[in-house]
C-alpha cells in the first residue's frame, strides 16, 4: 500500500499558497442556526454564494502549543521560514464588504476567474463578476451566523494540513 509521505504533502501544501484562492461566503440553511448539518464531501460549491474574498495572505505553519495563531478548538500554530505541510490562509474582508447578510457557510476556491476590467485593487467580488468559481476545496458549516456591518470587517483564518 503506497502513502502519501510528508515531503509530497509538503509540495501540495506549497502549491496551494501560490495559487490564486478565494473564500466564498454564503447564506446556507436557515435551520443549521438550530440543527446543524455537516458538509457533504461530495459537495462542489455553496448553497447561497453572497460573494468571493481574494486571499489576503498565507504562510506555512508548524503545530506549537505555544504558538501565537490560535484556531477553534484549542489548536496553535506559529509561523514557519520553511515550507511545512500546514499552510495558514488568511481572508481579511474590508468595512463594507458583505455587509447584513448572514454568513452561515464559507468554502475555499482555487482556479476561481473573475471578470476582466475590474480595478486591480478590487479583492472582494459579487458572484456576477465570477466567470469560473474553481474547484472547492474546503468547505465549513459555521456554528452560528456571521454578520458583517459597516462598522465591522471580518476575517477567516484556517490551517489547512495536508
Amino acid at each position: 500500500m503506497a502513502i502519501l509521505t510528508y515531503s509530497a504533502r509538503t509540495l501540495l501544501a506549497k502549491y496551494l499558497i501560490t495559487h490564486p484562492l478565494f473564500l466564498a461566503i454564503g447564506r446556507g440553511k436557515k435551520s443549521w442556526d438550530t440543527d446543524p448539518e455537516a458538509p457533504d464531501y461530495e459537495d462542489t460549491d455553496l448553497l447561497s454564494v453572497i460573494g468571493y474574498k481574494k486571499l489576503t495572505r498565507s504562510f506555512f505553519v508548524n503545530e506549537d502549543d505555544n504558538g501565537e495563531i490560535d484556531l477553534p478548538g484549542g489548536r496553535y500554530y506559529s509561523a514557519s521560514e520553511t515550507p511545512t505541510r500546514h499552510a495558514c490562509l488568511e481572508f481579511q474582508f474590508k468595512y463594507g464588504e458583505a455587509v447584513d447578510v448572514e454568513i452561515r457557510e464559507v468554502g475555499i476556491f482555487a482556479d476561481t476567474v473573475i471578470t476582466g476590467g475590474l480595478p486591480a485593487t478590487q479583492t472582494y467580488f459579487t458572484p456576477s463578476q465570477v466567470i469560473a468559481k474553481g474547484t472547492l476545496i474546503t468547505l465549513e458549516h459555521l456554528e452560528a451566523p456571521d454578520t458583517f456591518t459597516p462598522n465591522k470587517k471580518g476575517c477567516y483564518r484556517t490551517v489547512l494540513t495536508i
